[in-house]
């Protein structure tokens, strides 16, 4: 008898399914319970306690990380006193200092809500049971910043029906086509320029390129000097018009005694003349014989006989009084061609939404020729990124931070105008460079483009300038700065300035008003 095999069990199509769906079931919660962060048991960790004005979008359970390290979940979000009370629960190994600051941030453009601990000093005390994170910060959410899109959409829509109000219709048109005809009559006007200068231009930008080789290895000592060089000149100009005013305040009284002692004196000599012309008919005899002494003086006088006859026929103190008079007049004359113009201009940056500022010195000894020196911030600067290593309880992080420097720059530049061409050349904003500027309607509107910062390891620094004088004094500037830039600082601008000429200055400095005690 053959002994019987042992049955095995047999599942059907209906039980593997059934079990293969529960399976699914039960990976399925425990994944939905993992991603939730619930955990099932007692809690683990401290108790921390913070205020915002507004926690809108952040949940419970939402991930509290440090350095971008969770290092533990939000607990509860309750309201107390009008403020959105924030309960923290943090792991039992991570030590959160009194000076660490709370920020409501996301992850991504529309990512959902954490909260981020940003550290503080690394000696600072850590934070106990139920303690309270005091320090806070929120970004601006979503809803904020589309609710200023849509001011600032409103805003461009008057702008654009203001635009087609004006421009709109014939007369409209008209106009446009006039301005692109002038821009076509500048353009054509350029572009013979160049050609009719190239040969020109290509030796001055040789030149240029010399000079700023020479600039770079001697430039830190020049920039040095000038400096020095434009404080001392500073510093002389306000101590020489404090000193013109206290010596005009402190002669005032003489000036007006001397004015009053000519009134006298001319009183007095019309007295002493009529004295004379009676003492004249009273002896007019002794006046003859008087008259023959004077004759035999002159006589002797004019034969160079005595002291005095001596100096009135000697060629030798005529020749030197008059060179002297002619030095005197050619002195008067430089000096009279001498100008000095002082001012500022500040430039709005649109995409960086900060200002740009010029304080600036000219000096012209001729109409054809001068110096340009400029103290420029720049809140731009230089900026840089430098990685940064933060060391919390064994666990190093990496954080790359943007730094900007050399927010101050230096320009001294020397220019050339032939006709209604001017060139520049010399340092732009603390590097080597050159610059161009072409004037219109009698020097009202002039178009400017500058070059520098050569030796950057992108592209060439360049900057196209509009500026429209308003009078004398004030003008309007616009244009686009490092518009072939590729590392995000290109950007256009608006602007205003002023400017003072040395006769404005003095004339400013003379009328103010003195106040005595």
């Amino acid at each position: 008898m053959t002994p019987k095999k042992p049955s095995i069990l047999k599942l059907t199509p209906e039980a593997k399914v059934g079990l293969f769906v529960l399976l699914g079931i039960i990976l399925l919660v425990y994944m939905s319970l993992r991603l939730g962060g619930i955990k099932f048991g007692r809690a683990e960790g401290y108790t921390l306690h913070v205020y915002f004005e507004s926690a809108a979008g952040l949940d419970k359970n939402a991930s509290v990380r440090v350095a971008g390290v969770e290092v533990g979940r939000v607990k509860d979000i309750q309201l107390k006193d009008s403020k959105a009370h924030v309960v923290l629960e943090i792991r039992p190994d991570v030590r959160i200092g009194k000076d660490f600051t709370a920020v409501l941030t996301t992850k991504g453009l529309l990512g959902e809500k954490y909260l981020e601990l940003v550290p503080g000093s690394a000696g600072a005390p850590s934070l106990k049971e139920g303690e309270e994170i005091t320090r806070t910060k929120s970004y601006a959410d979503m809803d904020r910043l589309i609710t200023v899109l849509s001011d600032v959409s409103d805003d461009v829509k008057q702008v654009t029906d203001s635009l087609a109000k004006v421009l709109g219709g014939d007369q409209g048109e008209a106009t446009l086509r006039n301005i692109v005809k002038n821009l076509e009559d500048i353009s054509f006007n350029v572009n013979h320029l160049i050609a009719k200068n190239d040969e020109q231009v290509g030796n001055v930008l040789q030149n240029l390129d010399e000079f700023t080789s020479m600039l770079k290895t001697e430039g830190p000592g020049v920039t040095a000097d000038l400096r020095t060089a434009i404080k001392n000149l500073n510093e002389a100009l306000l101590k020489t018009s404090s000193n013109l005013n206290e010596m005009i305040t402190e002669n005032r009284g003489n000036l007006k005694e001397g004015v009053e002692n000519l009134k006298l004196a001319s009183l007095s000599l019309q007295q002493a003349m009529d004295t004379v012309n009676k003492v004249t008919n009273q002896i007019g005899p002794q006046i003859n014989d008087t008259a023959a002494s004077v004759g035999n003086i002159a006589r002797k006088l004019d034969k160079g006989e005595g002291t005095l006859g001596k100096l009135i026929n000697d060629t030798t103190l005529h020749e030197n009084i008059d060179k002297t008079v002619k030095g005197i007049n050619n002195y008067i004359a430089k000096a009279e061609s001498f100008h000095t113009f002082i001012g500022y201009r500040g430039e709005f940056l649109f995409d960086e939404r900060d200002t740009k500022s010029y304080f600036t010195l000219r000096i012209q000894p001729k109409a054809d020729k001068f110096y340009l020196f400029e103290v420029v911030d720049d809140p731009r600067g230089k900026k840089k990124t430098e990685t940064k290593e933060i060391t919390l309880d064994g666990v190093t992080t990496t954080r790359e931070e943007t730094v900007t420097s050399d927010a101050i720059k230096i320009s001294a530049q020397i220019a050339k105008r032939f006709k209604n061409v001017t060139v520049r050349g010399g340092i732009i904003e603390s590097t080597g460079g050159a610059g161009v500027d072409y004037h219109l309607y009698k020097d009202r509107l002039k178009l400017s483009l500058e070059a520098f910062d050569f030796d950057k390891k992108s592209t060439a620094h360049l900057k196209a300038t509009s500026t429209l004088f308003l009078s004398k004094f004030f003008f309007l500037t616009a244009g686009y700065d490092d518009f072939i830039s590729k590392v995000g600082l290109k950007s256009a601008y608006v602007g205003v300035g002023f400017q003072f000429e040395d006769e404005d200055i003095k004339y400013l400095l003379t009328s103010a008003p003195n106040v005595s005690f």
